[in-house]
């Protein structure tokens, strides 16, 4: 054991990082030897007793797991490398130290007697738990209260919970009705869990072993979905482990139905607003339909909602159960400003407050969550440029209008396993034909009908999206689409 080292590291532990290792370890070091731990020095001691220091990686997959990817400097390490290393390590050995880990590091897919609740989800459900919260659910827990004193925190009352035999893999119930009373979201997480293990008994795949929501770094072997072979796994997402993912690094997308697709469709604006009718857009909306019914997508559309209750509408789907879908999908037809859409009573709402609460959807956590707005960003048109040696743009003059509006700048965040196809760059324009609908929702209809059945990738099917649309002339001006997108793998839509 390198102590100069790994006092640095225990220098810079907090408590709360202490309490996460040791809860990661109840399967690794005697409890009662584990519950003399008061730091990471003592931690440490107990690991090499077990002698579960040997080949160097658990402290660094501890780090790992509690987030404190900073300590790793000191190892002389990094995420990346951690992770290559533990794989490595997965694919040349089934050493009986590594079987130990198994609990820990979720190395190896294999039974193992009086399996523990995966500690990894528990301690995801603790860091999302809010102090008002756990006060509510040290109150309704069936424990003592000398247990559950004013310094216990949450890790403390799932190990009280375990020793009197309230909780387990197949016993979550209790702790589930205490959550669902403060904290629906994290109630969900444990639904989603359990919906994973019914998965893997009726197909006869991998025991149950999540890790936390980690970046994937690249394609690894899975286990058969139809009882195949089972494979080694490592640092995968949860919903990667559990074939969410396809072995050539592809979102998983045969799930049927595939997910909700949702299609808010403003024609009619207030009088109040001095917003125009957007003539056509019917079209786009009766088109975006058809083609995600045949992606196995259910459909629901909704027409002309005040801002309110476009929020109100994403609200309720991002509190849905998406845990038997494999994606989501929101389509929004409206007059738009830079980072922002407009409901029928001109009110606005920014994009990011379309976004944030799916981010927030634990069922959809790792599942590809697409956004296709049909609204300007500005009122500033494009024109076109003479490339040279070039030919003339196609020429596209019509009844085309735009869906400007006075402009108002907000960024855009977004999380991890989104895309948002934007119609137009910000600050300009994009453009409607009053009887054929838009340029940009018309193109992307086209393209997804002709290359999804060909299994072209969605970025792939945008590029042409861009190309295509860039080529017309729309009053005289040009318009310019733009995909924004944090997906980790390659998305290739159904269409069968």
């Amino acid at each position: 054991m390198d102590f100069e080292r790994f006092h640095e590291i225990d220098e810079n532990l907090t408590s709360s990082d202490v309490s996460q290792m040791k809860f990661l370890c109840m399967d690794l070091v005697p409890k009662r030897r584990l519950e003399k731990v008061v730091d990471g020095k003592d931690l440490f001691m107990r690991l090499e007793e077990q002698a579960l220091l040997e080949d160097g990686l658990l402290i660094p997959e501890l780090l790992l797991t509690i987030g404190r990817l900073d300590l790793l400097d000191i190892l002389e390490t990094c995420k990346g490398e951690v992770e290559r290393n533990l794989l490595q390590r997965d694919d040349s050995t089934n050493s009986s130290v590594i079987n130990t880990e198994l609990k820990l590091a979720s190395l190896h897919c294999q039974t193992m007697p009086q399996r523990r609740t995966e500690p990894k989800m528990l301690l995801e459900i603790s860091e999302g738990l809010t102090e008002e919260n756990f006060r509510t659910v040290k109150f309704l827990l069936d424990l003592p209260k000398a247990k559950l004193g004013t310094s216990a925190s949450f890790l403390d009352a799932l190990i009280e919970m375990e020793k009197q035999q309230k909780l387990g893999e197949d016993n979550l119930e209790e702790l589930h009705d205490v959550l669902e009373k403060c904290d629906k979201q994290l109630a969900s997480r444990i639904e989603q869990f359990q919906a994973m293990s019914r998965q893997q008994e009726q197909g006869g795949t991998l025991p149950l072993q999540e890790v936390f929501n980690n970046d994937p770094f690249s394609p690894m072997p899975v286990a058969d979905l139809d009882g195949g072979k089972e494979e080694s796994l490592f640092g995968r997402n949860f919903n990667d482990r559990f074939g969410y993912f396809t072995p050539d690094g592809c979102y998983r997308m045969t799930q049927r139905p595939l997910g909700h697709c949702l299609i808010i469709n403003n024609f009619k604006f207030m009088n109040s607003t001095d917003l125009k009718p957007r003539a056509g857009t019917d079209k786009d909306k009766d088109d975006l339909s058809r083609v995600f019914e045949r992606m196995h997508f259910q459909v629901e559309v909704l027409n002309d909602l005040r801002a309110a209750d476009i929020k109100d509408t994403i609200k309720q789907f991002a509190e849905r159960n998406h845990s038997e879908m494999g994606a989501f999908v929101c389509c929004v037809l409206s007059h738009g400003e830079k980072g922002k859409v407009l409901g029928v009573d001109g009110k606005s709402v920014e994009i990011r407050e379309l976004t944030l609460p799916f981010a927030e959807c634990l069922s959809l956590t790792s599942k590809p969550k697409l956004f296709f707005i049909q609204a300007c960003q500005g009122n500033r048109s494009q024109d076109g440029v003479w490339a040279e040696d070039g030919q003339m743009d196609d020429a596209e003059e019509g009844a085309y209008e735009d869906d400007a509006q006075q402009a108002a700048y907000r960024s855009i965040p977004m999380e991890a396993d989104f895309l948002i196809g934007m119609a137009t760059v910000e600050h300009h324009q994009s453009y409607r034909h009053t009887s054929f609908g838009s340029i940009y929702i018309q193109e992307l209809c086209r393209k997804l009908e002709e290359l999804c059945p060909r299994k072209e990738d969605i970025l792939s099917i945008l590029t042409k999206v861009n190309y295509e649309v860039s080529k017309k002339i729309l009053n005289g001006k040009k318009q310019m689409p733009e995909p924004r997108y944090t997906l980790t793998k390659k998305l290739v839509l159904p269409m069968d």
